[in-house]
């Protein structure tokens, strides 16, 4: 069996739009007004712009190496195999532990809409439970399921923005910077967690129909609309109430509605913390099911999991990252599994940025480049991307970058000692799923300059 190429353009962007608007405007954007103040706003522009930079990285490497896997397989293929393994790895499991934490808002928002009085953990389990069937039985059910909930999502904001201009209140940004400018990079660090969703299509190039130009669009395309949306929501968010007001609430939109007395409101901002939350757990458990299906293919991880079933889906890997996330879920507090989730995929996207430098001058070489990456001043958006990343991994808690170093020293081990023991076939540095056209005489080129 093999992957179907079935996923558009349209589709590819709203996995990622999926991917970015849930969790983070619906949860973390009322934590980070409050650590920021009014200049959340400035967070914000932040965190679009680092994510532009990296996402721009990722565009580069997906116009030459077009193949499902995501991180694993772009530093696989760029630099060697124990990076892109080391990558793949981070990436994954920050993104697993984020199916948790948004799960959890999920189960939140489940019992405030219906009123259940459920502890909202059993109804994150219930929630990845159905996405995991989802995604077993086809990624065009599941492009389906998330543009239906992306489109509810940005109708729901754009009822809360129109709603909210009727109560604002401009005073509310009197202190812009209540906390000084640590307080706009904490922010930052914060709302970054919602951005991390843009490369969520690099991991299922194999399934994109012509992924070389879909790809990139898909990235640039939902980092601009989803930054436009969280700067307008966070504006009408702290016109209705002072930053001061959301230091402990979970459904700061709900909060911030509350001004105008309306129940019906209160209705439809609990639907759309529903589906955006449901949408950023089913592209969770998407991608990440992808990167482990990719190891498995190619025996970095038990061969099993690279196995596709009868309805062209990784199945095993499916359920895997499902059983990862329930676990982090039940062991692991919110505030934490946010934190961790994105150091571990920042050092991913570290991997991609340096990836994308190495790439630059391999092509460099054999003046086989397309894209920006022909530019000779292209070298300056992996290097800010880098640099940026390193800057918010600073003010992440050191307990939630102590799970990431675990996390990271036990991929760094596990491959060492894989690759002392193991005695069967090497990993391929260029994947033999998908290689054809452009691609291939990349790699031509490129296993020739590395020998």
């Amino acid at each position: 069996m093999q992957l179907k190429k079935t996923v558009t353009k349209k589709d590819a962007v709203m996995i990622n739009l999926g991917a970015i608007i849930g969790a983070g405007i619906f949860v973390i954007i009322g934590l980070a007004s409050y650590k920021a103040g009014p200049a959340v706003i400035i967070s914000i522009l932040f965190s679009g712009i680092i994510a532009m930079f990296t996402g721009l990285s990722f565009s580069e490497i997906a116009r030459h190496v077009a193949k499902e896997g995501g991180v694993y397989e772009y530093a696989k293929s760029v630099v060697s195999p124990s990076v892109g393994f080391v990558g793949g790895w981070m990436w994954t499991f920050g993104n697993i532990i984020g199916i948790s934490a948004v799960s959890l808002s999920f189960g939140s928002y489940f019992d405030e809409l219906f009123g259940l009085n459920y502890n909202p953990v059993i109804l994150a389990i219930l929630c990845i439970i159905t996405f995991m069937v989802l995604n077993i039985i086809g990624i065009k059910n599941s492009a389906k399921t998330i543009t239906v909930l992306v489109i509810i999502n940005v109708a729901v904001l754009i009822i809360f923005i129109f709603s909210g201009i009727t109560k604002f209140s401009v005073s509310n940004f009197n202190d812009f910077i209540p906390h000084g400018y640590s307080g706009i990079i904490t922010g930052t660090a914060l709302i970054f967690f919602a951005f991390t969703g843009f490369s969520r299509v690099t991991t299922i190039s194999d399934e994109v129909i012509n992924p070389e130009k879909t790809i990139p669009f898909a990235i640039i395309t939902s980092i601009i609309i989803s930054s436009i949306l969280y700067i307008t929501v966070a504006l009408v968010l702290l016109g209705l109430k002072p930053y001061y007001a959301y230091s402990t609430s979970s459904s700061p939109l709900t909060l911030a509605i509350s001004s105008l007395k309306s129940r019906y409101l209160d209705i439809i901002i609990s639907i759309g913390g529903v589906t955006a939350t449901a949408g950023v757990t089913l592209t969770g458990i998407l991608g990440t099911s992808r990167v482990l299906f990719a190891m498995g293919r190619d025996k970095e991880l038990p061969e099993k999991i690279g196995y596709i079933d009868k309805f062209s889906t990784p199945d095993i890997a499916i359920v895997l990252s499902s059983l990862l996330g329930i676990i982090f879920l039940i062991f692991v507090s919110f505030g934490t599994i946010v934190e961790a989730s994105n150091s571990s995929v920042l050092i991913s996207y570290i991997i991609i940025n340096f990836s994308a430098i190495v790439l630059y001058y391999e092509l460099k070489k054999t003046s086989s480049g397309n894209g920006m990456i022909k530019s000779h001043y292209f070298l300056i958006i992996p290097i800010l991307g880098i640099s940026t990343i390193i800057l918010i991994i600073l003010f992440i808690n050191q307990y939630s970058l102590m799970i990431t170093s675990i996390i990271l020293t036990v991929s760094v081990v596990y491959y060492a000692v894989k690759s002392r023991f193991y005695k069967g076939k090497p990993v391929p540095g260029h994947s033999e799923v998908r290689a054809f056209g452009r691609i291939m005489r990349f790699s031509k080129e490129f296993k020739r300059n590395k020998t």
